[in-house]
């Protein structure tokens, strides 16, 4: 006992040396790591100082200009010449000051009345948010920080705005100044020390203003709903008045410090947010690197010294040691060891056995042969057939059966089982070991299950990590053509029919090593080189450490489903009777056109057609008639365009004409004469009938006419019922005096 004491003893203080000097170190590595976070913390803290005293500057020379516009403004409003001083002086102010974009000032009824822009002039901006907050507040003193937002003249802004009050406290509106955000985009750029560093500037409400670098585009974009949360975590919903000032947080990952902008002496209300952080994991990575090799050199000396007093140790335990490793080695291995004495019939077993078998030690019966009620007819015959054999012969047995032990539970067991003889050769003992193969017996038939549906009728192949094909299904054959034998060691990519690009394999690519499966649509190439569609399913197979072993691949051919597809997008699109592109589909070219005719400031018309003396035909020939009329104005129509242009079908008798590129008015109205001169053609139908109608058409043409698809469409509809009005049968362009109340002609 004292000899046992003493080594307990020596291995305590041992135990108490190392983790006193492993806290040591550990301490030393944490005073390190708290003096890199506060020096950090410190400069991400000046560089906010720098960002909020510029700003600060900027929204008191802002908050002045708009000060002397106002003072101003009633000289302005008194005379034609005090106009014309007026937006020269907002010009020269934004000129003088580049962190402005806009000034601008609106009466009561929210219309820009001077502005250093004259396009905006005249423009209606009651609804912003900076008119309305100030008519609401009404208070002179306030200076309004607007969220940002999306200007008319497609700028993303904040503004800053002041009420006007006529001489009876009467809302007379406001005075509104656009911060340009290049200007605090440089500042934000110029305070950024580092790559990973991430500067922002938020509005009082939480909206992103302005982050460099940007942040992801969804976010960016999105200038409406305002962030749950800052880039560092804090929360920005809540009433923003306890972050004045600077307040340091260290984050998960990112080092971070907001500072609220509200110069005191200005009335606003509602502050700017500047938020800098950085990444912690670039900032300690030399800090990093010294821990995991501290570490590693005190865990080498806890081996050391710990394997070193082992070693002198074990040399006195070493039965004891290896008897334990048996019985550890056994249980661990699920394995139980028995003995059956020949001579007594008792069977003694280990605690493994017990477990193995769901028996009680305590409530066996005296020779411990209560296990052979668990086993069933069959395999108790066949266990005492193998024992008697294993006697007389000498034969060693191996045998797996089934037991249904006391709790009801199934299982499946194999025992393996010697002969022991004295000296004399008279036999003595069985002794045996009996294991648990249940969960194999489980996975032999999962495997069978899985030889047979590989052989389904989806084909399949399968790789190794080194994508060299290892075989394939009869179904892969039936749809490839390719044998097995002319596959097998071969790479998949012999099915590829270069009709995507290296991008498209890239991407599937990463996507397997990130996720381990891919699914889409690709075209593949049969053995007799006929491209398919089909959907191919890669799913990799991993190891228990992760690493991928094989790739299991299934390909279904899905040519029928895309002539379905296709089917239905020209239904959806298409007007079945003249096949040509429906009010959807047409709506969504003239969208598109004009987004390019915008971007490029290029020009584009549109032709409302709709055909005189089309009823009758019906009437008096039948819908055969008339379905097949419509047909050949279809055609024509198309005849008088460009490939490039867009001939539809909106209604029974009614067809739209899009033309996109197009230099002058003029172009379209030579478009419209051809179309006027094709229609009054007579038509001989299939039928053996012989028609004759007209049309009255209507052409509107971009910018001039309209700036968007509801106005040009309307134009265009205006004109057209001009010309029906006139009489029929002729084309009339757009012009303003055409608009009038009376009632359109049937």
């Amino acid at each position: 006992m004292k000899r046992l004491s003493l080594q307990w003893r020596v291995w305590l203080l041992l135990a108490i040396a190392l983790a006193g000097f492993g806290g040591l170190r550990g301490m030393s590595l944490f005073s390190e790591y708290e003096h890199i976070q506060a020096r950090e913390l410190d400069r991400l803290n000046t560089q906010s100082k720098v960002v909020e005293d510029n700003l600060a500057h900027q929204l008191t020379s802002i908050h002045r200009s708009l000060l002397s516009i106002q003072q101003a403004l009633p000289r302005w409003q008194g005379s034609p010449a005090g106009r014309a001083e007026g937006q020269q002086t907002l010009i020269n102010m934004e000129a003088a000051m580049s962190s402005v974009r806009t000034f601008a000032v609106l009466d009561a009824k929210g219309i820009v009345t001077f502005s250093n822009h004259e396009e905006l002039l005249g423009r209606d901006l009651h609804q912003r948010d900076y008119v309305q907050v100030p008519r609401r507040m009404l208070d002179p003193k306030l200076l309004y920080v607007s969220p940002p937002f999306q200007s008319v003249l497609n700028a993303y802004l904040i503004s800053l705005s002041r009420v006007l009050l006529d001489s009876k406290g009467q809302f007379a509106g406001v005075v509104v100044a656009g911060i340009d955000p290049a200007d605090m985009n440089i500042l934000l750029k110029s305070v950024r020390y580092s790559d990973d560093m991430q500067a922002m500037l938020l509005h009082g409400d939480g909206k992103i203003f302005l982050s460099e670098p940007n942040l992801d585009p969804a976010m960016a974009q999105d200038l409406k709903a305002p962030v749950a949360t800052s880039a560092g975590g804090l929360p920005i919903g809540q009433a923003l008045g306890q972050l004045f000032g600077s307040q340091e947080h260290s984050l998960d990952s990112r080092l971070t410090v907001v500072r609220t902008v509200a110069p005191v002496n200005l009335a606003m209300d509602k502050p700017l947010i500047v938020v800098l952080d950085r990444s912690q994991d670039k900032l300690l990575a030399v800090w990093q690197r010294d821990v995991l090799t501290q570490a590693g050199a005190y865990l080498a000396l806890v081996l050391i010294s710990s394997f070193g007093l082992y070693f002198y140790q074990g040399q006195r335990t070493q039965k004891i040691v290896a008897a334990k490793r048996l019985k550890l080695a056994t249980e661990a291995g699920d394995v139980g060891i028995w003995e059956f004495d020949l001579i007594t019939r008792i069977y003694e077993w280990d605690d493994t056995m017990y477990a193995l078998f769901g028996m009680d030690r305590q409530t066996v019966s005296p020779r411990n042969d209560d296990w052979i009620k668990l086993l069933t007819t069959e395999d108790l015959q066949r266990m005492r057939d193998a024992t008697r054999a294993t006697i007389q012969q000498d034969k060693a047995f191996s045998m797996t059966f089934q037991i249904r032990r006391p709790d009801g539970e199934v299982r499946f067991l194999h025992n393996r089982a010697a002969l022991y003889s004295d000296e004399h050769g008279v036999p003595r003992r069985l002794i045996g070991a009996t294991e648990d193969v249940t969960q194999r017996m489980q996975q032999e038939a999962e495997l069978r299950v899985a030889a047979a549906a590989f052989e389904s009728h989806e084909s399949m192949l399968v790789t190794n990590a080194r994508m060299e094909i290892l075989r394939v299904n009869q179904a892969f054959t039936a749809l490839f053509g390719y044998t097995s034998d002319e596959v097998v060691g071969q790479n998949p990519r012999l099915l590829k029919s270069g009709r995507h690009a290296a991008d498209f394999y890239a991407a599937m690519w990463a996507e397997l090593v990130q996720h381990h499966r891919w699914q889409g649509e690709i075209w593949d190439v049969r053995k007799d080189g006929l491209e398919f569609p089909c959907w191919l399913c890669i799913t990799a197979v991993c190891d228990d450490k992760g690493v991928v072993t094989h790739y299991v691949a299934t390909h279904t051919d899905i040519t029928l489903r895309k002539v379905a597809e296709e089917e239905v997008n020209r239904l959806a699109f298409f007007d079945p009777l003249t096949n040509l592109p429906n009010r959807r589909l047409f709506t969504d070219r003239l969208r598109q056109a004009l987004i390019k005719a915008k971007r490029d400031q290029g020009h584009a018309a549109l032709i409302f057609v709709d055909l005189d003396r089309f009823k009758p035909v019906n009437d008096r020939h039948g819908h055969a008639a008339g379905d097949q009329l419509l047909q050949a104005v279809a055609h024509r129509l198309n005849a008088c365009v460009r490939e490039s242009d867009t001939v539809a079908r909106v209604g029974g008798d009614e067809f739209v004409v899009l033309l996109t590129s197009i230099s002058q008015s003029q172009d379209a109205v030579q478009v419209a004469q051809k179309m006027h001169a094709a229609l009054r053609v007579p038509f001989h139908l299939p039928i053996g009938q012989s028609v004759q109608i007209s049309s009255s058409s209507g052409v509107a043409f971009y910018p001039e006419h309209g700036l968007d698809e509801a106005t040009l469409s309307h134009h265009a509809d205006v004109a057209m019922y001009a010309a029906k009005a006139a009489g029929r049968d002729q084309y009339v362009m757009y012009e303003p005096a055409l608009d009038h109340p009376e009632p359109r002609p049937e």
